[in-house]
């Protein structure tokens, strides 16, 4: 070999190892994707992520396969994905309660922007109070929070884990109206919250759509306020905080993450592949029977919302001085 050629050579390999992280990636993905629920199946992160598997994968090139990793309120799911292999094959939804978690739980090490790589917005859903029909707390709202005033801390009010969308949803509200509930936190979601309402051993709950529509239809519950900006379409008769008086808009996002560490050429090509399922028609039907509505923001506006919220919940922590449990 030329002395020429030899340093022609040496060249082209040194410039390769300094090629942007987009030029490395190009033959991803190769196998299959995991994307991690924390909570167990039939949970609304579990609908989410399948929803999100079912119409992302034909865009992404390869099976997108639901693991379920339930405990700690989605912190177990959270605490997986953080620790998990930087290399885009496992994912996971990150829901707004990894913000919270890490500064209210003890034993909580993952922070959302530090473990993470947040890929992008696929779904919202909406924070419903609802009760049981016939109880005597199937009342107007307003009649609710008077309760929740004039007799604090006298009515058992059931959330999903410590510090998930649901308590927190119970947490502002109750910073909002002054009103004062028996927090009955419910480590595994709904599969546990349904039927403590329906067996009295709470007096009503606040949770996502996919927790109390079905049996609302089925005439089982009454939902007396949810959270989102307007009334939802698919529920016209459902007042909205707001519209009852009360400044609560806090619809529930959920986002796809992956570890930190994930190069950029991985999180650009799933938030882009995501985009196209999250378009598709089937996905926003698949919502709508999982009670959720498709919303896609890409990683930078998504990451944006999340800071967002982080001043919103350390504003409260700092305001009731609130310390890890």
């Amino acid at each position: 070999m030329s002395r020429k050629l030899f340093f022609v050579l040496l060249s082209l390999v040194l410039c390769g190892s300094f090629l942007p992280q987009e030029a490395i990636s190009l033959d991803y993905p190769t196998r299959e994707i995991e994307i991690i629920a924390g909570f167990p199946p039939g949970s609304t992160l579990d609908q989410i992520a399948r929803v999100v598997a079912k119409f992302g994968e034909k865009h992404v090139g390869k099976p997108i396969v639901v693991v379920n990793k339930p405990g700690g309120g989605g912190t177990r799911g959270f605490s997986s994905l953080a620790a998990a292999k930087p290399d885009g094959y496992t994912i996971g939804i990150v829901s707004q309660s990894a913000i919270l978690q890490p500064y209210l739980m003890k034993g909580v090490t993952f922070n959302y922007k530090k473990s993470f790589r947040i890929i992008c917005q696929v779904a919202y859903t909406a924070e419903g109070v609802y009760v049981k029909k016939g109880s005597p707390y199937d009342i107007p709202f307003k009649e609710l929070i008077k309760m929740g005033k004039e007799k604090p801390n006298s009515i058992r009010c059931g959330v999903g884990g410590s510090w998930t969308g649901s308590d927190v949803a119970r947490f502002i509200l109750e910073d909002i109206t002054g009103a004062k509930y028996i927090r009955v936190p419910h480590p595994a979601g709904g599969q546990e919250m349904i039927p403590a309402l329906l067996g009295g051993h709470t007096h009503f709950n606040i949770g996502e759509g996919a927790q109390w529509a079905p049996l609302y239809k089925a005439g089982k519950f009454n939902i007396l306020a949810v959270s989102t900006e307007k009334r939802d379409p698919r529920f016209p008769d459902i007042p909205t905080f707001k519209e009852l008086g009360y400044d609560i808009v806090y619809p529930v996002s959920f986002y796809i993450g992956a570890p930190a560490g994930t190069p950029d050429a991985i999180v650009d090509f799933l938030a882009q592949a995501l985009k196209k399922g999250v378009a598709e028609d089937g996905f926003r039907e698949a919502n709508d029977l999982a009670f959720n509505t498709p919303a896609w923001e890409g990683p930078a506006e998504s990451l944006k919302a999340m800071e967002k919220l982080d001043d919103m919940f350390q504003k409260l922590i700092k305001k009731y001085d609130l310390k890890p449990e």
